[in-house]
């Protein structure tokens, strides 16, 4: 099985792009970023893990599609406002039998790719794993190395049990999900309540549940969440996720959500596919999510002010 990692040097890129890759599969990291790919094909890509144990881990890397030849799985980990382009890039190594996995954060990405490609070849799941890009060319990888991939609105087939495979194969626990929309739904309940409170207040992981006031925050951002994910057809159960989350919180400390790291590097955030996604389904079905759109408003007005935009 061979693969294509689009926006293969950024951490989750890496990360997966890499344990595929010491997994013995064929693999390709693709990138816009000329620093990073001439560093991975210069050194090596370097991968840390949470006991600070760093590997060297040689790899393909361009920043052509035309160097990638066709491959049998694209996996997408660009930024939610790089995806319609990346999709636009990837058009000479995307086949007719290419399957298009999108594991990027958020709600609004598979519907971006599924327009370049149709659904047919789509694929979309959700990954517990966390890493951060140390410099380019090197990630560091922590957290919990699980992962559900599936077909939009179908029950697992065999080509998704097939990637689920490989991917269980490098590290990462894969289920192929019947399911997957309510899977991703999840992980875009603890994303709607963990990332935009610890980038706003500059919060590790675990400082999230020290302060009740914080707390009440994210209740509120979750019932908005729970809400309009039933108006979508998702049924949580409010009570479920909030366990999970805080129990993760607590177990992951030290961790920083992308959107710090985001807002801490003074780049462009997810805001508008988090946060900004449940905003949006509300006012479609007609449902408040006024602390949801108080966390939006909040991002963008910070990242309106360190890009001086």
């Amino acid at each position: 099985m061979k693969f294509v990692i689009i926006g293969g040097t950024g951490a989750m890129g890496s990360i997966f792009g890499g344990r595929l890759k010491q997994a013995g599969y064929e693999v390709t990291l693709f990138d816009v970023s000329e620093e990073a790919v001439s560093r991975i094909r210069r050194e090596g890509l370097q991968l840390t893990d949470k006991n600070n144990a760093t590997e060297t881990i040689e790899i393909p890397a361009t920043t052509d599609p035309a160097e990638v030849g066709p491959v049998d799985v694209a996996l997408v980990f660009v930024k939610c406002f790089h995806t319609q382009a990346a999709m636009r890039m990837a058009v000479p190594f995307l086949g007719k039998s290419t399957t298009v996995l999108s594991l990027q954060n958020g709600w609004g990405n598979a519907q971006t790719i599924s327009e370049a490609i149709g659904n047919e070849r789509l694929m979309i799941g959700v990954n517990y794993v966390s890493g951060t890009l140390l410099e380019p060319g090197h990630a560091r990888q922590v957290g919990n190395p699980v992962a559900w991939i599936g077909r939009w609105g179908q029950p697992a087939d065999p080509p998704a049990r097939n990637i689920a495979e490989a991917l269980t194969k490098a590290g990462f626990q894969t289920t192929a999900s019947d399911n997957v929309l309510l899977d991703v739904w999840k992980k875009l309940a603890l994303n709607v309540v963990t990332l935009p409170t610890a980038a706003l207040l500059g919060f590790t992981a675990e400082k999230l549940i020290a302060h009740e006031p914080m707390m009440d925050v994210m209740r509120a951002l979750l019932r908005e969440m729970v809400t309009v994910a039933g108006a979508e057809g998702i049924t949580l159960d409010f009570d479920e996720r909030w366990d999970y989350i805080t129990n993760l919180l607590q177990n992951a400390v030290g961790a920083r959500g992308s959107m710090l790291q985001d807002v801490q590097a003074r780049r462009l955030t997810e805001i508008d596919v988090i946060n900004g996604a449940i905003a949006a389904a509300g006012l479609r079905h007609g449902i408040p999510t006024p602390v949801n759109d108080t966390m939006v408003g909040m991002v963008k007005a910070m990242e309106a002010n360190y890009l001086k935009v």
